[in-house]
């Protein structure tokens, strides 16, 4: 079974792409847009080449950034140094330089230099196990939640409702147009990376060899996407969709970290194998030179 929302007019695509933005943030917005994220360095650059990664008990703590002191960049911080000295060191070296910069252009720099680090070790990374796919998926649904539970005023679909849908074409455009998400989503992106950085080193270890998607695999997708389709925010929205009808005041309504959270459950449910396959085959696209946005409406 197949399922295309777009409705070939303009509401309707600026329907599907609010939908495909807050599913492709929910699977791991921050790690995706990092690995596309203009001007990232070319693989090699973050410290050493694409080489094990070694744990090294005797490193000393990390020094942290006058502007970056939260407890999850602290964590990011720790586990770099301990399980890459070298590459910490390089960050290091890199932070120094931007001197007295924003909180904003420091966090850049850190995004930056651990997206060439992911690219590095995607091969290792494809081959994690899917415990750790798991407990990010798990994170970012407890975090929407609480976003959710505490107002937070990026969960307002309001502020997506305008949207140009020609953005999802164009990185650096989308950066700047969700730029209010920078702050809320630093210390999401340090969870995050943390998380892979464990993930890429246990790896090294205990890699799962995978094969290509299977028929099997597509077919579960699309079920996880057909009970997404059904929750009570997304059928009205595709609704509309459907018929051309103007969605804005449908978007306006949307509880962004309700879908968000409810995109994170839903694929847990998915079986072990298949999200191990399809990860691994995300991942082999970012590495290889992308991954379309759009085409996360295409079911």
């Amino acid at each position: 079974m197949t399922f295309d929302a777009r409705g070939g007019k303009d509401q309707a695509r600026g329907s599907t792409a609010i939908f495909a933005l807050t599913t492709f943030a929910v699977v791991g917005g921050v790690f995706f847009l990092a690995l596309n994220f203009p001007g990232t360095p070319k693989s090699g650059k973050a410290g050493q080449k694409a080489e094990i990664i070694v744990a090294t008990a005797d490193t000393g703590p990390a020094r942290m950034p006058a502007g970056l002191t939260s407890r999850p960049a602290k964590a990011y911080f720790e586990t770099l140094t301990r399980i890459d000295p070298g590459a910490s060191a390089s960050l290091e070296k890199r932070l120094a330089k931007a001197g007295r910069r924003p909180q904003a252009e420091q966090a850049e720099i850190v995004f930056d230099h651990a997206a060439a680090l992911l690219k590095d070790h995607a091969a290792d990374l494809a081959r994690a196990d899917t415990r750790h796919l798991d407990k990010i998926l798990t994170m970012t649904r407890n975090r929407l939640k609480s976003a959710s539970h505490t107002g937070n005023a990026w969960c307002q679909g309001s502020r997506y409702a305008g949207l140009d849908p020609s953005l999802l074409d164009d990185k650096t455009a989308l950066n700047q147009e969700l730029k209010m998400l920078e702050e809320p989503l630093r210390d999401y992106g340090f969870e995050l990376v943390t998380h892979l950085l464990v993930a890429i080193e246990d790896a090294q270890i205990h890699p799962v060899a995978r094969g290509a998607l299977t028929h099997t695999d597509k077919a579960a997708m699309q079920g996880v996407v057909m009970s997404m389709v059904s929750d009570p925010q997304v059928m009205p929205l595709l609704m509309a969709a459907q018929t051309g009808t103007d969605s804005r005041d449908l978007v306006s309504s949307l509880n962004v970290c309700d879908l968000g959270a409810t995109a994170a459950s839903a694929l847990k449910t998915l079986p072990q194998d298949t999200k191990g396959r399809a990860f691994a085959d995300l991942i082999r696209q970012l590495e290889l030179g992308g991954f379309d946005l759009a085409g996360l409406s295409r079911f």
